[in-house]
């Protein structure tokens, strides 16, 4: 194997620790390369975005709580790419829920398809099933376990009266686009009962 290099200003010591980890190294060769990350691009919401009372009077559907398989697969297989992102972790309800509908009613004026909201998957929660049982006696299986507020608020708003005219379908995202702490959201292009266009 080619002599690596020794890095300049290391004493005999710390150089002999370097020619043993260098002896352990196996050059790359020609394994193929780590495909790159997802393009996802970060959209933040702007104060004059907003949509006709239209979309609100009209009658709709409510959003399906799943993605048809055959949207789901185009995008987890980089067929379909996700028109806009927003990262709504680490946010507080209120301004997540704002930036949600800010971010949303943008991508419906422009004719966006398809959103990726990151919630985050937070940190573990519980809550007391039962105070029967005395604190000292109570076992993990006495306690409920919850995720982050942001993860089980979304798809609440997502059906809730203020954001569910724009949207079609909503499911949890693939791994590589943040799994459990992220969801797909479908827009829809149309006020719901109509064929008018967002304008």
């Amino acid at each position: 194997m080619k002599d690596r290099k020794k890095p300049a200003g290391l004493n005999a010591r710390d150089r002999a620790v370097w020619e043993e980890v260098t002896k352990s190294v196996t050059p790359l060769g020609d394994r193929p390369e780590t495909p790159p990350p997802p393009r996802v691009t970060r959209v933040e919401p702007r104060a004059d975005q907003s949509v006709p009372h239209e979309w609100f009077a009209a009658a709709g559907a409510d959003p399906t709580p799943r993605l048809d398989r055959k949207t789901r697969r185009n995008i987890t297989k980089g067929r379909q790419e996700f028109d806009r992102s927003v990262d709504l972790h680490g946010m507080t309800q209120d301004h997540a829920f704002s930036t949600l509908k800010s971010v949303i009613e943008g991508c419906v004026r422009r004719g966006d398809k398809t959103l990726l909201v990151v919630t985050g998957k937070g940190g573990r929660r519980f809550s007391q099933l039962t105070a029967v049982t005395p604190v000292a006696y109570r076992t993990r299986d006495a306690f409920e376990q919850h995720g982050g507020v942001l993860k089980r608020m979304v798809p609440l708003w997502l059906s809730g009266p203020e954001l569910k005219p724009f949207v079609h379908s909503y499911g949890p995202a693939a791994q590589e686009h943040g799994g459990d702490g992220a969801l797909y959201v479908v827009l829809r292009r149309r006020v719901p009962g109509t064929k008018r266009q967002a304008t």
